[in-house]
């Protein structure tokens, strides 16, 4: 079965997949250099989504084998799934930040069990040839938790909280550390790399990345029912 869609949609949430893979890779070097911690994870991993579904929306720009696409959205979702049971222990029974990235990586990996033939140029995308197809319930469900969380992060007054942990502000790193450090270190916290780095990760704008990702991946699971 084909359905004939405009192909200018479909390039542009490549380019937005791709610029969100950019933001997040820039974000991973800039942490690296001021020392910063959080949020690496979820970099990583949006790093690879944005990348993973840019090839899906475009299939010009799709490489690699699917398994090992599954390896790494597998592995990522261990990840966020093991951080999700430790923040809970720690803080009690929570909407922990990492949870929502385990369903991200989730989605992911049900785009490739459950693949799509596309083709940008002809403007069309049909089921591959596997004679599998997503339960639609399935589908529903989770692009409705995808674009709950894309509404709630962009109205929740805890800016950045989808990206960093929730209990560590992603505003509040260097002035934890300049609290923490003796009297005689206090200008490493205007190290010019923090000081990008925290212009480069504001709260607002990793917000943005991540409901850009949900969107995309939520508009992704509803053209493969």
């Amino acid at each position: 079965m084909a359905m004939s869609r405009p192909s200018w949609l479909y390039y542009l949430f490549g380019v937005l997949m791709l610029a969100v893979a950019a933001y997040c890779a820039s974000l991973l070097v800039l942490s690296l250099a001021a020392n910063r911690r959080d949020g690496r994870d979820v970099e990583i991993s949006h790093v690879f989504m944005g990348v993973a579904m840019a090839g899906m929306f475009v299939g010009e720009w799709a490489f690699g084998r699917n398994a090992l696409w599954e390896l790494v959205f597998g592995g990522l979702l261990v990840w966020f799934l093991v951080e999700t049971i430790q923040s809970i222990r720690e803080y009690g029974l929570h909407l922990c930040h990492a949870l929502i990235h385990v369903v991200m990586n989730f989605a992911m990996l049900l785009m490739y069990w459950f693949p799509m033939g596309s083709s940008s140029v002809s403007g069309s995308m049909s089921m591959a040839s596997t004679g599998h197809k997503l339960d639609p319930g399935l589908a529903f469900i989770v692009a409705f938790v995808l674009f709950a969380s894309a509404i709630f992060t962009l109205a929740s007054p805890n800016k950045g909280g989808s990206h960093f942990a929730n209990h560590v502000p992603a505003y509040a790193f260097a002035v934890a550390a300049s609290s923490e450090a003796p009297a005689h270190h206090q200008k490493e916290v205007y190290d010019p790399a923090v000081v990008l780095d925290e212009f480069v990760a504001r709260p607002w704008l990793v917000d943005v990345s991540h409901a850009v990702m949900c969107l995309a991946m939520g508009f992704m699971l509803l053209l493969m029912i």
